[in-house]
Order: C-alpha cells, then sequence, then structure tokens
C-alpha cells in the first residue's frame, strides 16, 4: 500500500504500522510489524526548503555512513550503494549474536532521509524475514 509518511511517500508491506504517536515526545517517526521479531524501523527526514541545494550525491551519502559507522562500531567493508529511480541509497547491515542492525542514508540530491532497522534477539527466521520487508520499503522511498 503506499502511503505518505513524514514527507515521504512508501510502499508499506501489510502488518505494519505507524506507532509514533505511542512513543515519547520526541522519538523519530516509526513503523513496526506486528510480528514476533520485534524489530523497528525509524526515519529522520530532512526536506530542502530554501538557499543553496545541497546537491548531494554517493559521496557525500557514503562520508554520512562511515561516520555512522565508527561511531557504532560497524566495518566500513559492509557499505554498499544503490539507485531506486531518482534516490541514492548507502547502507550498512551488521549482526551480532542477541542484535540485527541495517542503516541506510537516502537522498535524491536535495532531500534527506536516514533509516533504521534494530531488531534484538535471536528469533534469525523471523528477523531476515522482517528485514527483507524493510529493504523493499527502503527500496520505495520517494520525496514528495
Amino acid at each position: 500500500m503506499i502511503v505518505q509518511f513524514y514527507g515521504i511517500t512508501i510502499d508499506l508491506p501489510v502488518g505494519w504500522e505507524d506507532i509514533t504517536d505511542d512513543l515519547p515526545e520526541g522519538w523519530p517517526p516509526t513503523l513496526v510489524k506486528e510480528s514476533d521479531a520485534g524489530g523497528a524501523l525509524q526515519f529522520s527526514i530532512a526536506k530542502y526548503r530554501s538557499g543553496e541545494k545541497p546537491n548531494a550525491d554517493f559521496d557525500v551519502l557514503r562520508t554520512f555512513m562511515i561516520e555512522f559507522c565508527r561511531n557504532n562500531f560497524l566495518d566500513i567493508e559492509r557499505i554498499f550503494e544503490r539507485k531506486f529511480g531518482d534516490v541514492m541509497c548507502v547502507g550498512v547491515s551488521s549482526r551480532t549474536t542477541d542484535q540485527t542492525l541495517s542503516a541506510w542514508y537516502l537522498s535524491n540530491g536535495n532531500d534527506f532521509a536516514f533509516v533504521t532497522y534494530l531488531a534484538q534477539g535471536e528469533e534469525y527466521d523471523l528477523i531476515d524475514e522482517e528485514l527483507g520487508e524493510t529493504r523493499e520499503i527502503i527500496s520505495s522511498i520517494s520525496f514528495e
């Protein structure tokens, strides 16, 4: 289902819901899937309004991701790049024995989104299924 979500448009699979209003004030927009995986997909969105246009490219997004990886002790060798229509994406994934983390920086050159998926636990089959759906959501992002 195509939905508008805090300044972006996404294709939201069945079973995912916006729980942002249930979280403490100041938390980022958050989606969860009704499942035993227990992961959360959170969004930080920055829209260009005026002034000098950022004209971001993959190098800018990669720089952001390298800093994120260093701050979170993630292997920068795991960084990958993709393009979905006019949206550039730089991402990384990591799994420890009890935590799965994926993060993506996305931009159309002027607008930005930073998206994270975090699931804790060892229900790897459920987490992998949920993570697959988060990747579908990421690949469907467009900026309004």
